[in-house]
């Protein structure tokens, strides 16, 4: 591993902000908790630790930040960090934040502002630092109140700016600190990681064979891939039929992966066992508990039908739910290797894009493990499946035909019983756009679509009662995977 720095996670929404923005930079970083300890940094051999925190005038809640004092590794606090920053080396804080257009002045003399213009800026909130000299120098004022500052024998800055997403100034000052005063190199790339990747790989599955899960999304086709270019024929990938898959979605993967790709890819058909495996299960939680579970065994089962297996590849990304690389809830003596786990999915996109894959595989809609049988609000049958399919495919029709598709993050079906008298079912239709801060909100749909597009449906699914288009927010979309 080359060098980078650390992002301890004090607020999701910024931290990941400033992950993506370095990574464009060609910084690498890496994202840990709140609780990661100065012990842990230590041992990283990061070059450096950024306190990635947002700007709300409200302390963090850093637990171990005397342990990071101590540890003498270069640190900036950054937001709500530089706040707590003050207090925990003995300063305080003004009782009030405030917030609002203000002139922002940085000390001329640090090169850790090199190309950062004073001026106005909009600051949401702010509170006014106070320290002695022996606690830190001044390097950040918003008009008369300072929100920066410099403890220069720790080699530790502390500024209370939140780091906007379109922020030039804000990714020079993340650069500027990784650069100038971490030492780090601008090495990293789409390419730089395939690199890596593709080495790690070879170096974890030395001369034995290896398996790789294929949903068909791009998280597990670009895990594949990087298996194919480190292996060869070597890497055997599963394309386990669940039944839960959109219209014509399985031949779609297949064929695509197969003929256009290149992987050497099994399909197994396991669409009776899943239907049977959930018979009578209505709970959301409880289907995805079953379908994954399910996954798993069907796995087990073919990594020991090979001997020669030895590892497994997963198409885990960052934001997906955390669930421990255990290889033992596999098969005994399985090694679970996860390439591109530290990875945002845009940015698996673009390594996607960089391999050479096709764009129905890098620009696939997100969808969840336990596929439509999470879109159904009610036990799923063959019958439910069908009318399901059915929807979703003349929705997705009609968005694409008015070539919406592009500015959307996701768009689809799901299925519902009616509540009326006369039975039957309800489809609710969901289009998203993304929102800043990774909300989403609902997209603003032509209604001569909509009412093409119920229309569709009510004729061609003779028993749906109603269409309803979904215009409630999401507040991340990790919320929208099956919902």
């Amino acid at each position: 591993m080359q060098d980078y720095v650390i992002l301890v996670n004090l607020d999701d929404s910024a931290c990941h902000a400033m992950a993506r923005r370095l990574r464009a930079e060609g910084v690498y970083c890496r994202i840990m908790p709140r609780t990661v300890t100065a012990d842990e940094l230590l041992s990283s051999q990061a070059q450096g630790v950024i306190l990635a925190a947002g700007c709300t005038g409200a302390k963090s809640d850093v637990p171990l930040m005397m342990d990071y004092l101590q540890c003498g590794m270069p640190m900036l606090c950054l937001g709500d960090a530089a706040l707590t920053l003050c207090t925990a080396l003995g300063g305080e804080i003004s009782a009030e934040a405030e917030g609002g257009i203000v002139t922002v002045s940085f000390d001329p003399d640090d090169d850790l502002f090199d190309g950062i213009e004073d001026g106005e800026r909009y600051l949401p909130a702010y509170r006014s630092m106070a320290f002695t000299a022996d606690q830190g120098d001044p390097c950040a004022a918003a008009d008369e109140a300072i929100i920066g500052l410099h403890v220069r024998q720790r080699r530790v800055w502390g500024i209370a700016l939140p780091m906007e997403r379109n922020d030039p100034s804000a990714a020079r000052l993340l650069v500027n600190f990784c650069r100038d005063k971490c030492g780090c190199t601008l090495w990293w790339s789409d390419r730089a990681f395939i690199d890596q990747s593709t080495r790690m790989i070879q170096e974890s599955a030395g001369d034995n064979e290896v398996l790789c899960a294929l949903s068909g999304g791009v998280d597990s086709c670009v895990s594949a891939l990087l298996g194919h270019l480190a292996l060869g024929q070597r890497l055997h990938c599963l394309f386990i039929d669940t039944g839960f898959l959109r219209e014509n979605e399985a031949e779609e993967v297949m064929e695509a992966c197969q003929q256009q790709i290149g992987l050497n890819v099994h399909r197994i058909d396991a669409r009776a066992e899943f239907l049977l495996a959930i018979q009578g299960i209505s709970d959301p939680a409880e289907k995805e508990r079953i379908i994954s579970g399910l996954m798993r065994d069907i796995l087990r089962r073919e990594a020991e039908a090979r001997p020669g297996v030895k590892l497994i590849l997963r198409g885990t990304n960052y934001s997906d739910d955390p669930k421990p690389a255990d290889a033992a809830s596999l098969a005994e003596g399985l090694l679970v290797l996860e390439p591109v786990k530290e990875l945002f999915k845009d940015e698996i996109r673009h390594v996607g894009e960089t391999l050479g894959m096709p764009t129905t595989i890098t620009s696939r809609q997100p969808f969840p493990g336990s596929g439509l049988a999470s879109r159904i609000m009610a036990e799923v049958t063959a019958e439910r499946l069908d009318i399901l399919r059915t929807a979703d495919v003349i929705f997705r029709r009609e968005i694409e035909a008015a070539g919406l598709q592009k500015r959307m993050w996701q768009y689809y079906a799901a299925l519902s019983v009616s509540p009326l008298p006369n039975g039957g079912y309800v489809v609710i239709l969901r289009a998203v756009q993304p929102a800043e801060g990774g909300a989403g909100m609902p997209a603003r749909l032509p209604g001569d679509l909509l009412e093409r597009v119920t229309a569709e449906t009510i004729r061609e699914c003779p028993d749906v009662q109603r269409v309803f288009y979904d215009c409630t927010p999401s507040k991340s979309y990790a919320l929208l995977a099956g919902r």
